[in-house]
């Protein structure tokens, strides 16, 4: 009968603990003063205290904390103690309570490694933040299993807030925002693989971050961003780095990526070449020599070359994703205008006065009405669609897009594709625009692109004999290069 009952309270218990009602507790503890007490024995796998603190009920929870405060530092099944839940909920006052019980809870880890700390940053609950860093402030400096800091959970979690808290109360630790994982990546190679572009934007203007660190792999944060897929927060996050010094693995020199960081921040530009800072500075030479003055500076005439190089590279690596971009979206224009011609389709069938079927459910109202113009928009909408869809094979198909030619003809290809487009509209406008004023919507619209498409013709012209003088120097550059066949 004894155990019925014990079973019986330990029911009603977690009831009042379910429904947070303190005068069921208290009748409970009225009736058996070890109830509480009793509680970590129960088959239940949380406390009343983990309950309460789950939904809500914070009177309940100040009560049971109040009457037992031990049970502020018991764990559930998962290792969680009362202050994982008050901090991931946010509830400020009770972390408060629960820490002036035992400040060392908030150095307790869940069975992932997560101390309260962790969800706190990963909810954005800034106000716990603050209170959990004042009662212990060593809990910055936890890791979890990967050797993630907080500052990397907070950002793997977007939140950016609770970055900004963490790097201001941590700002005695210069290292904060450099640290690295045991795959070695700061914050600023995460937030660049995640595309975090207010997070990438934050750490550059704000922070001490070293914007070329190496990871594990050998890469900066600018060679991470590089291989992601194009798109518009991929080409903001790519300037951002560039503008604050970024650089590729590949341009750092070896004893500075040995160190993991190229140097600290300067006025070297992401295109400059620096091997020569790489190499120990040579002894004084006497000054008697011209020759030694010319291969002195034979090593300015590799690096200006190598410069050349590098900013034709970045040149192509912009209008590569220009085009890709402009071809993407002139791509879905015209898959669309081709789905939902000028004027709609047909919802049913309509006879005319003799009964002959004049529209096709299903089909375009143009193609009755304007045959002729049907005809040309879906001549001039199919061109710069294959064209759009060409482009992009090309940039995507791997092959070597480094030389003007190729750039050149892409250049064409868009030409096309914008000028057929453009048609397209034109006779879209005839199709629909009604015959106002004697057709002074339509001169208007015709004569404006007829400028536009002119002003296309003079850049392509432009572009074109460039790219005709560029050809007559190759070839006189062979000619010259060729041996003569006099004896």
């Amino acid at each position: 009968m004894a155990g019925s009952e014990r079973l019986q309270r330990e029911k009603r218990l977690y009831e009042a603990s379910l429904n947070g009602s303190v005068d069921s507790l208290k009748q409970l503890l009225v009736e058996d003063p070890l109830t509480l007490a009793r509680a970590a024995l129960t088959c239940y796998d949380e406390t009343p205290l983990h309950v309460a603190l789950m939904l809500g009920h914070l009177d309940f929870a100040k009560f049971v904390v109040t009457y037992k405060p031990d049970m502020a530092i018991e764990v559930d099944s998962q290792r969680r103690s009362p202050l994982h839940f008050a901090a991931a909920n946010g509830f400020v006052e009770m972390v408060n309570v629960l820490v002036s019980v035992n400040p060392n809870v908030c150095l307790f880890p869940d069975e992932d490694g997560r101390t309260p700390l962790h969800l706190a940053v990963m909810k954005g609950r800034v106000d716990v933040i603050r209170e959990l860093v004042r009662c212990q402030p060593e809990v910055i400096q936890s890791r979890l299993v990967q050797g993630e800091t907080l500052v990397h959970w907070a950002v793997k979690q977007n939140q950016l807030g609770a970055l900004k808290l963490l790097i201001e109360l941590g700002r005695d630790d210069d290292d904060l925002v450099n640290v690295k994982d045991d795959h070695g990546n700061t914050i600023l190679h995460i937030a660049a693989g995640l595309k975090q572009t207010e997070t990438v934007k934050y750490l550059l203007d704000r922070t001490g971050v070293k914007v070329n660190a190496v990871n594990g792999n050998g890469f900066t944060a600018l060679d991470i961003i590089e291989y992601m897929p194009i798109d518009l927060k991929r080409m903001e996050i790519r300037e951002y780095l560039v503008n604050s010094g970024a650089l590729r693995a590949r341009n750092i020199p070896a004893s500075a990526r040995e160190g993991h960081q190229f140097m600290e921040e300067s006025d070297i530009t992401p295109v400059t070449d620096n091997t020569q800072l790489a190499a120990p500075m040579p002894p004084p030479r006497p000054p008697a020599a011209p020759r030694a003055e010319a291969n002195a500076r034979a090593p300015s005439r590799g690096s200006s070359i190598k410069l050349r190089l590098k900013n034709h590279e970045d040149w192509l690596n912009k209008k590569r994703d220009a085009l890709m971009i402009a071809a993407t979206v002139i791509a879905a224009m015209a898959y669309q205008a081709g789905l939902s011609p000028p004027g709609g389709v047909c919802q049913d069938e309509k006879p005319n006065s003799k009964g002959e079927i004049i529209c096709y459910a299903g089909t375009s109202i143009m193609a009755f009405n304007y045959p002729v113009g049907y005809f040309k928009f879906m001549a001039y909408n199919t061109v710069s669609f294959v064209a759009s869809l060409s482009m992009i094979f090309l940039l995507i198909s791997g092959l070597p897009m480094k030389r003007r030619i190729f750039m050149w003809l892409l250049m064409v290809t868009m030409w096309v594709t914008i000028t057929c487009m453009t048609l397209t509209y034109l006779i879209s406008m005839q199709a629909v625009s009604p015959d106002l004023g004697n057709g002074a919507i339509i001169r208007v619209v015709t004569v404006s692109i007829w400028v536009w498409l002119g002003l296309i013709g003079i850049v392509m012209l432009i572009h074109t004999i460039r790219f005709l003088i560029w050809c007559v120097r190759k070839v006189r550059k062979l000619r010259k290069k060729k041996p003569s066949s006099l004896p």
